[in-house]
């Protein structure tokens, strides 16, 4: 599976794929709102398998893509997409964009691709995002993509011995631009 945006391809993992992935799992800036331990390889190389795993499944429930540059095919970051609720169809999207990319736009351009692909292919009815309260980046792109705010979650998330938030965001069917 491929989605392709104006600068971007966003596409399956493959096992060339790894180095990069290592590298997003385990880089402290990316990590920073997330986990206040490095994963370790062993833990690395599970997600991994399982990045891999999910193409197979039928039904499918989660997608994990590679985000590349589309004329240079270099690596920029990750992005997935994953069921929470079947019964309402529920869907949550998630991204990471190396550290050398923040800035330029890349997360909003996958993410509104993604959701594109959710909303258009998928049927799905809703689509949530959640980041920590401390995350001012990742919200951003959650209002620049039109996600409406719910609400923050406080003291869920534990890092450096100190509770964070969680603010919540989501987009219905109804409210998606096609």
């Amino acid at each position: 599976m491929e989605i392709i945006t104006e600068r971007l391809l966003l596409r399956e993992f493959t096992n060339s794929d790894y180095a990069f992935f290592e590298e997003m799992g385990t880089n402290k800036h990316c990590l920073k709102y997330e986990s206040d331990t490095v994963p370790t390889k062993d833990w690395i190389d599970k997600k991994f398998s399982e990045t891999l795993q999910d193409m197979a499944t039928n039904p499918r429930i989660k997608y994990r893509m590679m985000i590349s540059n589309l004329l240079t095919n270099e690596s920029i970051g990750r992005i997935a997409l994953w069921k929470i609720n079947d019964s309402i169809n529920e869907w949550e999207i998630g991204w990471d964009v190396h550290p050398k990319y923040w800035g330029s736009g890349y997360a909003p351009e996958a993410a509104e691709a993604m959701i594109g692909f959710a909303f258009n292919n998928l049927k799905v009815h809703r689509i949530q995002a959640i980041c920590n309260d401390q995350n001012n980046s990742s919200e951003k792109v959650m209002i620049k993509i039109g996600m409406k705010k719910e609400g923050t979650l406080r003291g869920v998330r534990l890092l450096n011995n100190f509770w964070y938030g969680s603010h919540i965001y989501s987009l219905l069917d109804n409210e998606f631009n096609k």
